[in-house]
């Protein structure tokens, strides 16, 4: 969808001052994602550009209650959150600062999440995928770490997740983290490196503590794969065996 440029002059409407729960210090600019679709939306999509730069892309606005609860804040230019299609929301806190990026694919559950990307970090979410209560994912490259011997700089203002990811409650998590299709990352774990696909992963820090795993949205009492047979239904494409590093 084209971006209809006659909204720009009017990027001061929809967003007010707020601050969110977890960072009381942090001064934004928000609006529910509900507010800026009613506003700009297009279609049943949105593409609205601010006039310094701050764009929020959202593929599917037919979901009202989940758009209610979803809300968007900005602090600084040149910010981008894009989301696909939303769906079974109780609580999704965006903010970018600084040049930062959010990108989620297709949501089907959130019931408690905060995602800030701040000073230029980028966060990329894949579809489908399970995040609980209490979640927080944070990336930032406003401080740096540097190597004695060399002076290069050490880690990473970047969070990539995966398709179908689980995040159990109350996870943390931070920049640097990779996580591969299909893993399950355990209650209150504390992530900031890579767990493979088709991984059940936990603890802090975050470890891998079984490998070739799925995980279904329904519980199967017994094999699941003698229940699809029985059912007549073949095997979903992401029971899948992890790949080995």
């Amino acid at each position: 969808m084209s971006l209809d440029h006659s909204t720009r002059g009017k990027q001061s409407l929809p967003f007010k001052p707020m601050t969110l729960g977890e960072y009381p210090d942090v001064p934004l600019s928000g609006a529910t994602l509900y507010s800026l679709a009613e506003q700009f939306g297009n279609d049943g999509a949105l593409d609205y550009t601010t006039a310094n730069g701050n764009r929020v892309i959202c593929q599917d606005t037919t979901h009202t209650a989940s758009m209610k609860r979803t809300h968007i804040c900005f602090s600084g230019n040149n910010n981008t959150v894009h989301l696909g299609k939303l769906s079974g929301i109780c609580r999704l806190d965006i903010a970018c600062i600084g040049g930062s990026t959010v990108t989620i694919g297709t949501i089907d559950i959130v019931r408690g999440a905060t995602i800030m990307a701040a000073h230029q970090a980028e966060i990329a979410i894949g579809s489908r995928c399970m995040i609980s209560r209490d979640v927080m994912i944070y990336a930032s490259g406003a401080h740096g770490i540097y190597n004695s011997a060399d002076g290069s700089r050490r880690g990473s203002a970047t969070i990539h997740i995966g398709d179908r990811v689980w995040l159990g409650q109350g996870v943390r998590v931070l920049s640097g983290a990779k996580v591969g299709p299909n893993s399950v990352i355990g209650s209150y774990s504390v992530l900031a490196g890579k767990i493979p696909n088709n991984c059940a992963a936990a603890g802090n820090p975050c470890r891998v503590t079984s490998r070739d795993i799925f995980w279904t949205k329904e519980s199967v009492a017994g094999n699941y794969f003698l229940h699809l047979e029985k059912s007549g239904k073949p095997t979903p494409p992401f029971a899948k065996l992890t790949e080995m590093p």
